[in-house]
């Protein structure tokens, strides 16, 4: 159709056409960019972890801790948003505790009951306590209205947390990574409703791995979290999900698996800015150690959007999706796409109320002045900043758990913790061991310390798509509470279940 694109209108479900700019929203005038870049800024100061939503988040896992440890010598680590500061006001907090092989179900159900014994504690309201006996166990729960999830022995959210916390300390630029996550993930849950593996869509960290492999193909071209959402929407509108899937190095071709080529290197020839190293020394330091016992091949198992997680060449991070669900996400990156495009090649003067548009269920949510983590009121949109919290995580404490866990089950650990057998080592001696950490810039393969890799420009109702075909369950949002647990599934990969 020339330089016209066709898509399914979400709100009609007729036909709409959406003309091909002629100028890229990427190089229009740097002033008018910043002006948006700042009114971007000023939304994710709403949505973005403040003060009083951490220290309520704090507390509540804090209990929970406190409760689990004084009836079992076990260690608790949380993981996903949480830690990684990423999370939606709506967001859940998930935890996992260490515990020996094979007794994650009666666990599952003395931790269930010991919250159960808790629903009327006079300083925490506990309520809705669930326990979910799936192949994955477990417990769910309300805390002081903040969705608790916990888990057992799930070590590969820990290994997904130490990933991105690391490409986040290399990419700097003022946590540009994290601000993009939470800017895309408050897009997609609030806005287009694409989020959420539960219910057959995207899971969290699925959606992360894509925000990472835009940001190491499109570096050079990313200037603040604005941009990247827009190359986010314009890239992703128009994959070809049937042939191709993405990998962080580039996009593959199906057909090529079990090899995974790469077919679309770094924009314009460009040196990816996460380089193989970098991945060799994150699958090796990271990555779930594989017993001597289950050294078996998995091959990647082919579903409607295939996303290779950077820690498994064999785990698929898009096999949430379901194939009804795969149209409505298209759907709504097209749509999204198609409206961003129009804002930021709009009037200067109406491209920051056409941003406040764009994100009128996230502000309607949360730009009143509540939120729904914290206890007392922020500041309104427009009246003023919450006290924002810091978004450095706890990365030495991620990777203790991490290392924690491969010494409690008798995992093979990396080569550099191999002086010592680890039969004879406790946790604390093999953090002692643990290797420096460091930055890497991925240009030369060598580790230097504190580098950023980039500084550039810049300051710090969508698609409900009606059509039979869609699936959802995210509608009734007011009543909702949480985004979801996501647990990788590093063993069995034939079943498309996914915990979101």
């Amino acid at each position: 159709m020339g330089d016209r694109r066709r898509c399914l209108s979400p709100l009609t479900s007729s036909t709409f056409h959406c003309p091909k700019p002629d100028v890229n929203p990427l190089s229009i005038d740097s002033e008018l960019w910043l002006m948006a870049e700042h009114r971007i800024f000023e939304i994710l100061c709403c949505i973005q972890p403040a003060s009083a939503s951490e220290k309520k988040r704090d507390e509540v896992i804090s209990y929970v801790s406190r409760l689990i440890k004084a009836h079992y010598r076990s260690e608790v680590f949380a993981f996903g948003s949480v830690p990684l500061k990423t999370y939606l006001p709506d967001g859940d907090i998930d935890l996992t505790i260490l515990s020996h092989q094979n007794t994650e179900e009666g666990m599952a159900e003395g931790v269930s009951d010991i919250l159960q014994g808790h629903e009327h504690d006079p300083k925490f309201d506990v309520k809705n306590v669930q326990y979910i006996e799936a192949q994955v166990k477990i417990v769910k729960c309300l805390v002081n209205d903040i969705s608790v999830d916990i888990s057992f022995n799930q070590m590969a959210g820990l290994s997904a947390l130490c990933f991105l916390e690391r490409v986040d300390q290399i990419l700097g630029n003022d946590h540009i990574l994290k601000r993009s996550i939470i800017l895309i993930k408050a897009w997609c849950f609030y806005e287009s409703r694409i989020l959420g593996a539960y219910h057959g869509l995207i899971s969290t960290y699925a959606l992360e791995i894509l925000v990472v492999h835009i940001f190491n193909l499109f570096h050079s071209s990313l200037s603040g979290p604005l941009s990247v959402l827009y190359k986010f929407l314009d890239y992703y509108s128009s994959f070809d999900w049937d042939n191709h899937g993405v990998c962080i190095n580039g996009v593959f071709k199906i057909s090529s698996l079990p090899d995974i080529v790469v077919v679309v290197p770094a924009e314009n020839g460009s040196r990816l800015l996460l380089g193989p190293d970098f991945y060799n020394y994150c699958k090796e330091t990271f990555a779930i150690p594989v017993k001597e016992l289950d050294s078996g091949r998995h091959d990647f198992v082919v579903k409607h959007i295939n996303i290779v997680d950077p820690l498994k060449d064999s785990n698929n991070l898009g096999r949430s999706v379901s194939r009804g669900n795969l149209h409505r996400i298209k759907c709504a990156l097209s749509f999204g796409a198609q409206k961003l495009r129009g804002v930021l090649n709009g009037p200067g003067e109406y491209i920051g109320m056409g941003l406040e548009k764009f994100f009128a269920n996230t502000l309607g949510r949360n730009g009143t002045g509540q939120r729904a983590d914290a206890n007392s009121p922020v500041p309104a949109f427009g009246t003023g900043r919450s006290d924002a919290c810091d978004l450095n995580g706890d990365y030495d404490r991620c990777h203790s758990g991490l290392l924690q866990g491969q010494w409690y089950h008798n995992y093979r650990l990396p080569d550099h913790f191999h002086n010592i057998p680890s039969t004879l080592l406790s946790p604390s001696e093999i953090l002692s061991k643990k290797s420096q950490i460091f930055s890497w810039t991925g240009q030369n393969g060598h580790p230097q310390k504190g580098t950023k890799a980039f500084l550039q420009r810049g300051l710090p109702g969508l698609c409900p798509c009606p059509s039979k075909r869609c699936t959802t369950g995210i509608d009734g949002l007011g009543n909702l509470r949480g985004t979801g647990t996501y647990i990788p599934d590093m063993v069995s990969l034939v079943s498309p279940t996914v915990y979101r």
